[in-house]
């Protein structure tokens, strides 16, 4: 036996979960000595896991959590971000109102990196099937109905039929963003209602503005959508646009070939926009998020990343389509240094990934859950920030809070993180119904130990140390 402290208190879901990964989550050459691990059921086949290491080459420590989701009928992945794109918040912020809004909030991580002088993701941001920030040639993963995910470079393709010829040819240009910052010769920028608070194209310099109502369709990745031409403007400033509008804009400084094929537009004329994906894996896309760095590709530590130990967020997929949510802080002594993102991408190999992407870290490294037995979610890791950073869009995955009244579970804990060979602990099992709600209705469950000895609900572990298991059970139902 190692000469650590350990838990002994193994919840019997959480390690038949683990086990069906190929390894116990606290297994790791890339993180250090395993001391600790604890995994809790939280909903329909997604799993919280919480690891610490001991790292010889820092001599400190390391803590991760990581959320492992399989695509299920009851878990449904989701991409928030503010009241408009350039308004940041904290995930706990966004959890709040996505429980506003009558869902139980699974869990959630931060998103995508983002440019702190106005909010905007560096790359792509699909929600409700809507393509609401283009990807500017990163990295993605997206997810669709069914909660199945891909992950990857999108590469999409936004082009504009303008609505009319020149010499007998149709005039169809290329966009070169969809809420992005627009860039003196930058070309052709879409904008939409969601850009910013102000709903305008947040624009200061002259410009070559058409405002158009979206007459059918949406910027689904895959799609088409219709617009009819209001008013084409000389823009010195920014232009408002409505719910149910957009605006196809150019800087007086582009060349030619933009700015007067958007100044030359027919009022009333038809224009047309197609989005598509260089992967057709990427159509009909529902929600997607942005990353910076690829960190596992077919499954291979991607060569070249950046060094430096600090707070990473890491997304992937297991061969058989499993997703992992990945987190460890850093910049904490005594609590965790970090990692590179060598050691990530390594990590999410040993979780069984054959792709992961990097998303944002450091102070905006974040991840928050509702336990088994709450109602509300709350953060579970400690931002090196000391508080929680306000960021441009979360990855959250939301279930039903519609309780059933249905006994499903039991969730069972020890009241005390660290359990000394020889000593006593409590032990408690709170009720869980079918939807992974807690019940208010006390029940009566049965207590058992695989080892040590057990008097009521107080458990005397043996002096040799070791594992055991402790099941609650109240007729078929157990945990």
């Amino acid at each position: 036996m190692k000469n650590t402290l350990r838990k002994t208190l193994s919840l019997f879901l959480a390690f038949t979960l683990l086990c069906s990964l190929g390894l116990t989550a606290a297994a790791s050459e890339a993180m250090g000595e395993d001391l600790t691990s604890k995994g809790t059921l939280l909903n329909q086949k997604t799993q919280l896991s919480t690891n610490v290491f001991w790292s010889t080459a820092y001599s400190d420590l390391r803590t991760e959590n990581l959320i492992t989701y399989s695509p299920s009928s009851q878990v449904k992945p989701m991409v928030t971000f503010g009241e408009s794109l350039t308004q940041c918040r904290s995930v706990s912020t966004a959890a709040k109102a996505l429980e506003d809004q009558g869902y139980r909030v699974v869990a959630g991580i931060n998103g995508d990196f983002f440019n702190t002088s106005n909010g905007l993701p560096i790359g792509i941001l699909v929600s409700e099937g809507e393509v609401l920030s283009s990807d500017g040639g990163y990295y993605a993963m997206g997810f669709r109905k069914d909660g199945s995910a891909v992950i990857g470079k999108p590469g999409l393709s936004i082009s504009a039929n303008l609505g009319y010829q020149l010499n007998g040819v149709d005039l169809i240009r290329t966009v070169t963003g969809v809420n992005k910052a627009r860039v003196s010769t930058g070309g052709i920028y879409l904008y939409t209602y969601d850009f910013n608070n102000r709903h305008t194209t947040g624009n200061t310099e002259a410009g070559v503005d058409v405002l158009c109502t979206i007459v059918d369709g949406s910027l689904s990745i895959g799609g088409t959508m219709t617009l009819v031409v209001d008013q084409v403007i000389e823009a010195t400033s920014a232009t408002a646009i409505g719910p149910d509008q957009i605006v196809l804009s150019a800087n007086a400084l582009s060349t030619p070939y933009y700015a007067d094929a958007l100044r030359n537009i027919p009022v009333g004329a038809t224009v047309t926009v197609t989005v598509s994906a260089a992967n057709e894996a990427w159509n009909d896309v529902q929600y997607a998020v942005g990353a910076l760095y690829s960190l596992v590709q077919d499954g291979a530590v991607v060569s070249g990343l950046p060094s430096g130990v600090n707070p990473r967020t890491a997304v992937g997929v297991t061969a058989d389509g499993t997703v992992v949510f990945y987190t460890i802080d850093g910049r904490r002594s005594g609590h965790s240094i970090g990692a590179s993102l060598s050691q990530v991408a390594q990590r999410m190999i040993e979780l069984g990934c054959v792709a992961a992407i990097g998303l944002d870290g450091g102070g905006s490294t974040t991840i928050t859950v509702t336990q088994p037995d709450d109602t509300t979610a709350a953060t579970i890791n400690r931002p090196s920030d000391g508080s929680e950073r306000a960021v441009a869009n979360h990855l959250f995955l939301v279930a039903t809070n519609e309780p059933t009244g249905e006994l499903g579970h039991f969730y069972v804990q020890a009241d005390n993180a660290y359990v000394l060979a020889g000593s006593k602990v409590e032990i408690s099992a709170a009720a869980v119904d079918t939807n992974y709600i807690p019940m208010d209705e006390d029940y009566d469950y049965d207590l058992e130990a695989s080892d040590g000895e057990l008097d009521g609900n107080i458990l005397t572990t043996p002096k040799r140390g070791g594992e055991i298991t402790v099941t609650a059970s109240s007729g078929r139902r157990e945990g």
